[in-house]
């Protein structure tokens, strides 16, 4: 694994680089923390590993001995320290040390590197300092703000001419300095950290809070990690506060996205701003890292002229300024609100309301936006189409791409009767302008109402059940690749008759649905769930199923969407 990393997008910032043109941490150091994020690795076979290497050990147990720690026992061993910090504090112990030791060489200069980590350092002390309002581990936050700019490092190693440029990159607030780094690089230090990421196999927590620290909504993410998000997006402005020269404009958009995003006001939010210039000494001294004298909190807002004195501010007009940013913030939120709730109502009118087709669908998005869709119509020769799709991601550029594949479908199928024909020319459409990363996985086809023969394709999607009449369920699995992969795919037709009984198709959020023990509700699951509702009427036996999984214990994280096609009994 660690000799062939993973290769590029095309579409990366760092196409055109090399793996081995770019920075490489310890070997050894990224060794432990890989085992440590492996579930299969005891604590014994993990210490073992870290004595395999005696000077990764000695400085592990320098740092787990440190005031940054503040252990009440020594350590005296790594199996010590695997015990007393367990494998995460020891995966991000070790990630420091990996981080901290990649760009060692001579590559940049010395006082450069040293500047940078002392910026490092104020950002992983300040996310550390918001780890307990934001109800994550300590020494997480702390990596994670030590790492979430390492992209700038890595763009000055590459381009060592635009290494003058630092003082001007740390003189702005973060969204300038990231403006500024698309001019001189034509990209910015969080996509080029989350390229890193992917090459070094950070874990998924870090790796998102370095690609989304700056993105301003945080929607599809796990909880917890958009909440260290969040730690290193306030991380970011809280270390600007000490470095960027417009200091009264980063305090009061610090204090403003501290209320935003953990409702910490007034001395609350003082004592956090405190803890910065009080710690990074501390955690220097743990990293065997350079900075120069810190000045307090207070030395930094006197310098700034924001103290009440010398601005002639009273405390009514800060706390006036705040309220005014948080009503700023509460109408651009509101405006989203009704912004999605409009494309929900458009992404619902894409949907067939015609039941006597013989086709019966129900949607339920995980959010306001829904990946999944399905669709049914009339096609030549009294002929109906049905398909179900999900495309991958969520959010608003899965639910744009739900929209122009229901369409092209549409559009396309009233002129195609063949299935296998229509679906490889939704493929080359869908390929022709690809949207990196993204992919549409579809199970559809075309039947005749009157003989209930019909044929089905299945384009990399979950396999389609039928309820044959014996009680057995027949299943059509995938004939070829997701639509928008590969331009030139073919897909195989399987025929079916209705009169041989229903056809359930349904997306992975059903069957990923989880029970309380953890077990998923799986394709067995939902062929039982079938099985038992087989005699209610079609519309009712969907929402009895989807009643089902959404009430009876089950939990899902995913757009639901279940698609019944059966023999039609008459108008």
């Amino acid at each position: 694994m660690e000799n062939s990393p993973p290769t590029m997008d095309p579409a990366s910032p760092l196409c055109g680089i090399r793996p081995s043109d770019l920075p490489a941490p310890p070997r050894e150091a990224i060794r432990i923390v890989r085992a440590c994020s492996d579930p299969d690795i005891d604590s014994r076979r993990l210490g073992e590993m870290i004595t395999s290497d005696p000077v990764l050990t000695a400085e592990l147990l320098r740092i787990a001995n440190s005031a940054l720690f503040g252990l009440r026992s020594r350590v005296s061993s790594a199996a010590h320290a695997v015990t007393l910090l367990g494998h995460r504090a020891l995966r991000n112990l070790a990630l420091c040390i990996a981080m901290r030791d990649a760009l060692k060489g001579g590559r940049l200069p010395a006082e450069e590197l040293d500047r940078f980590w002392e910026s490092a350092l104020r950002r992983a002390v300040s996310a550390r300092a918001l780890a307990p309002v934001a109800n994550l581990e300590t020494d997480e936050c702390f990596t994670a703000g030590l790492i979430q700019d390492f992209g700038l490092l890595v763009l000055l190693w590459l381009h060592p001419e635009r290494v003058p440029e630092w003082g001007r990159l740390t003189a702005t607030d973060p969204e300038q300095r990231l403006e500024l780094e698309r001019q001189l690089f034509d990209t910015t230090h969080d996509r080029v950290g989350m390229e890193l990421a992917k090459v070094w196999e950070l874990p998924p927590s870090l790796a998102d809070a370095i690609a989304f620290h700056h993105a301003p909504i945080l929607q599809g993410l796990d909880p917890a990690h958009e909440r260290l998000a969040r730690v290193t997006r306030c991380a970011d402005w809280m270390a600007a506060l000490f470095e960027a020269d417009d200091k009264r404009m980063v305090f009061a958009r610090t204090l403003a996205l501290l209320a935003e995003c953990f409702d910490l006001v007034g001395e609350s939010a003082d004592g956090v701003l405190a803890r910065v210039a009080e710690e990074i000494d501390e955690a220097a001294e743990a990293l065997g890292m350079r900075i120069g004298d810190q000045p307090t909190l207070d030395q930094v807002l006197r310098d700034a002229n924001l103290r009440l004195a010398e601005e002639n501010l009273s405390f009514q007009e800060l706390t006036w300024r705040l309220e005014q940013t948080l009503a700023e913030r509460d109408r651009l939120a509101a405006q989203l609100e009704r912004e999605l709730s409009l494309a929900r109502e458009v992404q619902c009118g894409l949907l067939p309301r015609d039941a006597r087709l013989g086709v019966h669908g129900i949607n339920l998005p995980a959010h306001h936006l829904s990946g999944d869709f399905y669709d049914a119509f009339p096609s030549r020769g009294g002929r109906v189409w049905f398909a179900i799709a999900d495309v991958s991601g969520k959010g608003m550029h899965a639910a744009l791409l739900m929209a122009k594949t229901s369409s092209l479908l549409h559009c396309l199928g009233k002129g195609i009767t063949d299935p296998a024909a229509l679906f490889a020319t939704l493929n080359r459409e869908l390929a022709e302008h690809p949207i990196r990363g993204m992919f549409v996985s579809m199970a559809g086809g075309v039947f005749d109402p009157e003989s209930g023969e019909g044929v089905l394709v299945n384009a990399g999607h979950l396999p389609a059940l039928q309820a044959l009449a014996e009680g057995t369920c027949r299943q059509f699995p995938a004939s070829g690749p997701p639509l928008g992969v590969l331009t030139g795919s073919r897909y195989t037709p399987f025929p079916f008759n209705l009169r041989e009984g229903p056809l359930l198709l349904y997306t992975d959020g059903v069957t990923e649905a989880r029970r309380p023990s953890g077990e998923e509700l799986g394709i067995p699951g939902l062929r039982r769930l079938l099985r038992s509702h087989l005699r209610q009427p079609a519309g009712e036996r969907l929402q009895a199923m989807m009643d089902e999984i959404r009430h009876c214990k089950l939990t899902t994280h995913d757009d639901l969407t279940l698609l019944l096609v059966e023999e039609r009994h008459g108008d």
